[in-house]
């Protein structure tokens, strides 16, 4: 059965990778919520998509530039129904974490930046004190980082992200064990069902057309991430 994720947390409906957009997640029963993570100046897993903090916040920083406080100073400015909440701060990953604990959704995280390996060394371990390391799923466009934590950690759910499949990437996830997330404007029906011949999950992004949602679940995708649709509410 297909599985939903939320994109950035319910993004369709609060400010994007939110505690407010994750929650709502939680509450419309999301299987999973993905967030985007950055490190800050002081090695801190923060949950922002983009590298600078301007198209959020109106202030032209990268996550790296600061630390944790001087983060947690800023407001989330823009955004769906921005003028429907106060006060919205940029979270941490623990805080990302402890709202899919309490909703019991699978985390899915992705990694769009880390300041040296040793970040994803301690990526592992906080997932290991939150006791999810086995539940959530790591993705990326980087491969290396992957491919690190493959190394390190073989029985974590990682999804390798790309703009299309091609051969190379059934490869690569035969070789380091992993699955694959792949842009729902490039994937037909075939590369699903070749990739499940192959033993790889797909989950695709970002699905917000009920057509398309539909005929992905018909041939049995794994996962669809989404900014609103959800599958109580359409199939």
């Amino acid at each position: 059965m297909t599985k939903f994720i939320a994109h950035r947390g319910l993004s369709g409906l609060a400010p994007e990778n939110t505690i407010e957009a994750f929650v709502l997640a939680g509450k419309h029963g999301y299987y999973g919520t993905e967030c985007d993570i950055h490190v800050s100046k002081d090695h801190n897993f923060i949950v922002f998509h983009d590298f600078s903090l301007k198209r959020m916040t109106g202030r032209n920083y990268t996550i790296r530039d600061l630390t944790t406080t001087e983060i947690k100073k800023l407001n989330i400015l823009n955004g769906n129904n921005i003028n429907e909440y106060e006060n919205v701060k940029i979270p941490t990953l623990d805080e990302y974490l402890d709202v899919c604990i309490y909703y019991n959704m699978v985390p899915v995280i992705e990694i769009k930046s880390i300041i040296n390996m040793e970040d994803l060394d301690n990526l592992l371990q906080k997932l290991k004190q939150k006791a999810i390391e086995k539940k959530a799923h790591i993705i990326s466009f980087h491969l290396e980082y992957l491919i690190y934590l493959r190394n390190i950690a073989p029985y974590l759910q990682i999804f390798y992200l790309v703009d299309d499949i091609k051969a190379e990437d059934i490869n690569l996830c035969n070789t380091y064990f992993m699955n694959i997330d792949v842009n729902c404007q490039k994937l037909t029906q075939d590369r699903i069902i070749h990739c499940h011949n192959n033993n790889i999950l797909v989950n695709t992004y970002t699905v917000d057309d009920i057509n398309l949602a539909r005929m992905f679940s018909k041939v049995k995708i794994d996962f669809i991430t989404t900014n609103f649709l959800k599958k109580d509410n359409h199939f």
